[in-house]
Formats: C-alpha cells, sequence, structure tokens
C-alpha cells in the first residue's frame, strides 16, 4: 500500500484563487482606509483625532470591563460609555461624518477579508491506498454518550454496511471480544463509544495490523474531535466502511504495554477521577477534591524525566498527550491537536510553590497568551519516565483511572495506527489567525506566493 502523492505543506493554507482574491481585496480596502482618513485629518483635522480618541476609549474601557473586577470594572464601563457618547457626538457635524464612518467600515471590510485570506486550512494526513474491508467487526455500547447507538441507528446502518455488529454489555470482555474477532478473519475493527474504547481497539489493531474506524458515540469523543469526524453525527462515520472511505496512519501512545489515543494525566485530575463518586457526580466531585490536591503544599510524589530535560520533582499536574495539543501561538482551538502523526509525545508540566504563582499561571491561561512562568513547562519527546516515591502511578489513561507499577514508561509508536475515515469529513477545527502589525506583509504573501509564509 502507498501514498497518495500529497504535499503536507499545501495543507496549512489554501492556496485557491478565491483566498488570494480575498487578500488583494483586503489589502486594497486597507489602502482606501488610509487614503480616506488622511484626507479626513487635512480637512477636519480636530474631528477625525477627537473621533480617534473615542474610539480608542472605547477599546480601553471594554478591555476594562472584560479583565478586572468590582470598582475598575464600573469605570472601564464609564470609560466605554464616554467614548461612544464622544463618537456620537462627533457625527452631528454633518460635514465630517463621512470622514468618520468610512474608515470605521474600510477598517471592519479589511480585517473581515484579511481573516478569510489567512486562515489556515485543517490538516489531513496523507490517504493510503488501501483495500475496502470485506469483513468489518464492530463493537458497540448501547449505553454510551446517553444511547446514541439507538438514536443515531448505528448498529443498524452498519450492518448494512457489511458489519458484525457486537454489544458490550455488563461483564462483557471487551478485548475477549476484539481478539475473538481477529481469530475469525476481521479485517478491520471499530467501535462505537467512548474514548477509553477506542484506545483500546486501537492496540488489538496495531498488534494485528489491522485498521480501525472511529465512530464518535461517546459523551465527548476527543479521538474523533482531533480526527475531524462529525461528532454532532456519528453516523457518518460508517461512510469509511465502504467506497466513500480513505485509510490515514497516525501514531499511538503507550503507557507501559496500555495504548492511548488522546493523553495520560497525572496529579490533580488523576487523582480526581480515581475517586468513585466521580462517575456519577463528576462536578461536585471536582469542586471537593480540587482544592485538595491543587493547594500548593500538596504534593504528587513523582519524578517526571522526559528526554534531554532535567527531572522534575513533586509536579502538581502532569500531562503526556499523543502529539502536542494546540500552544497559544496556534490557530488550532486550544485543547486540540493540529496532528497526530508528529511521531512526538506532548508533554505539559505544572509546578507552582505558592496561591500566587498559580493565580497567575490560571490568568495567562485564560487570557489564551504565551505562559511566561517558571510553574509551567512545555516540552515534545519521544519517550517520558514517571517514578512514583510510594511505588504506585496513579494516572488517567484517556479518562479512565489506572494505577501503574512505578516507574511508569510513557512512549509513541509513530505511524502505527491505521484508521478508515470518511473522505467527506469536516476536518479538525482551525482558529482564526491572529493579526499583529505584520498583517500586510502576510496578506501581500498570500497575493503573490499562494501561502501565508508566517506560518500561521
Amino acid at each position: 500500500m502507498g501514498l497518495r502523492s500529497r504535499d503536507p505543506s499545501t495543507d496549512e493554507v489554501d492556496t485557491s484563487i478565491g483566498r488570494r482574491a480575498m487578500a488583494l481585496a483586503s489589502l486594497a480596502a486597507i489602502a482606501a482606509t488610509l487614503v480616506i482618513a488622511l484626507l479626513g485629518l487635512i480637512l477636519h483635522p480636530y474631528v477625525i483625532l477627537i473621533s480617534s480618541a473615542a474610539v480608542a476609549l472605547v477599546v480601553a474601557g471594554l478591555i476594562l470591563v472584560v479583565t478586572t473586577s468590582h470598582g475598575t470594572r464600573l469605570l472601564g464601563a464609564a470609560i466605554a460609555v464616554a467614548g461612544i457618547v464622544a463618537w456620537l457626538w462627533i457625527l452631528v457635524d454633518g460635514d465630517a461624518i463621512n470622514f468618520v464612518i468610512a474608515p470605521a467600515v474600510g477598517t471592519a471590510v479589511a480585517t473581515f477579508l484579511a481573516l478569510l485570506a489567512l486562515r489556515p486550512r485543517p490538516y489531513r494526513p496523507p490517504a493510503r491506498d488501501a483495500p475496502t474491508p470485506s469483513k468489518p467487526f464492530i463493537l458497540m455500547n448501547r449505553g454510551s454518550g446517553g444511547g446514541k447507538v439507538e438514536k443515531f441507528e448505528l448498529d443498524t446502518r452498519a450492518r448494512a454496511a457489511g458489519a458484525e455488529v457486537r454489544y458490550v454489555e455488563s461483564g462483557t470482555d471487551a478485548e475477549a471480544t476484539l481478539r475473538r474477532a481477529v481469530e475469525d478473519g476481521a479485517d478491520l475493527l471499530g467501535a462505537a463509544g467512548g474514548d477509553g474504547t477506542q484506545a483500546l481497539v486501537a492496540q488489538v489493531a496495531v498488534e494485528h495490523d489491522l485498521p480501525i474506524v472511529c465512530i464518535p458515540a461517546g459523551t465527548r469523543n476527543h479521538f474523533a474531535l482531533d480526527l475531524g469526524l462529525d461528532r454532532k453525527d456519528p453516523s457518518r462515520a460508517l461512510d469509511a466502511l465502504g467506497k466513500q472511505g480513505e485509510e490515514i496512519v497516525i501514531d499511538l501512545g503507550w503507557a507501559d504495554e496500555r495504548a492511548f489515543v488522546n493523553n495520560v494525566s497525572l496529579g490533580a485530575y488523576a487523582e480526581i477521577i480515581a475517586r468513585p463518586e466521580y462517575r456519577d457526580a463528576k462536578l461536585s466531585t471536582v469542586m471537593t477534591v480540587l482544592p485538595e490536591v491543587t493547594d500548593p503544599s500538596a504534593r504528587s510524589g513523582f519524578t517526571v524525566e522526559v528526554e534531554g530535560q532535567s527531572p522534575v520533582e513533586d509536579p502538581q499536574l502532569v500531562q503526556v498527550a499523543n502529539n502536542p495539543y494546540a500552544g497559544p501561538n496556534d490557530p488550532s482551538p486550544a485543547g486540540t491537536r493540529p496532528r497526530l502523526d508528529t511521531g512526538r509525545l506532548g508533554v505539559d508540566i505544572v509546578a507552582y510553590k505558592n496561591a500566587a504563582e498559580l493565580r497567575d499561571l490560571v490568568a495567562q491561561a485564560v487570557a489564551g497568551k504565551a505562559i511566561r512562568s517558571t510553574a509551567y513547562r512545555s516540552w515534545t519527546g519521544g519517550r517520558v519516565r514517571v517514578s512514583a516515591h510510594d511505588g504506585v502511578v496513579r494516572a488517567g489513561v484517556d479518562g479512565e483511572a489506572v494505577e501503574f507499577p512505578s516507574p511508569l514508561e510513557i512512549s509513541i509508536a509513530p505511524a502505527t495506527l491505521r484508521i478508515r475515515v470518511p473522505k467527506d469529513r469536516p476536518g479538525p477545527k482551525v482558529g482564526w489567525p491572529r493579526l499583529h502589525r505584520r498583517m500586510v506583509l502576510r496578506l501581500w504573501s498570500v497575493v503573490i506566493r499562494g501561502r501565508d509564509d508566517d506560518g500561521s
């Protein structure tokens, strides 16, 4: 089986004529706005200066409203209102109204077109030439995701597509069921369920070099999100079983001998999901346990070693992901992985000494800024070792509480998981680009070269 020719760099930015046209139109709108603003400044200097100051007041006031509280927030609201009143008062001057309105409209149009022109395309791994499966086998959990199997008639549709369907009931040994299916000649394994079930299917499939199909019938389906599948209608994933499907190859994470498709969490999160009451009362359990496990005096008892880095002692939070999650400068939304085939683990470690460090860390994370704190470290690597002082490493593996003997070895196996996905799928989510002082150069790059040289 070979890879169909595709240049991965072209997946980041759409090089279509339409995108070039939007970039050119945005540059034209910027130029027209500057010309009108300059004419207004020459003909009505005081009006334009006051108008600009009024807009600045509105922006400054809104920033205070959003980022502060109590008296400062009220002050921000007052400043914003004053700016709005001043700007409306400027409009009373009929001679200058066009020079006040036109730049505002031009700026809005230029910004909108620039966002469309610079927004990257979601990355898609190269598709493989692979035969359509003739004997697919799919496990289905009828209680998963609030009953999505029944709601979307997944079992009926899967059988219509030629798949054998088995239900996961109370007491079912899912792993043994999957292995029997392989012995009976299944040439594809799948699951309609959550990420934990997807990881189990992936583990068995990799051992026998079989493809899998992911049917997002769980509650959150983070794996399906990063694959770019339709989580609102899981039945669309069944298109992968026929000629409308294609095969891609991605990485698979391993915690000792247990596979994971998303991440391994240690510290606070692992402690929370390990509580028996978490399954039935998630919010109340989190609120009860969080102060205990995130207290600056609390210690995880872990030593974390990442290849090429100095060991970290007693971190409060550790997350090791099958491929890195999006960072603050990445166009992909937070909490998603832009790619699943980099061959690298994403390692995030939080180790704070006091409550002030924790508050500062949370504030930076909420603001979406690049985190600049000694309490946070983010690395990538191929292998991580976690040692526990008490000899037991308690972890959350794809959301399920698991205990490992110390030390726990976490690794990644590049390009080992074959997965069938629909050709016509939404694709991973991407965010909007950040606009800054290099915006004009980036737009010009799209017009001339058909791509954004900024890379974001």
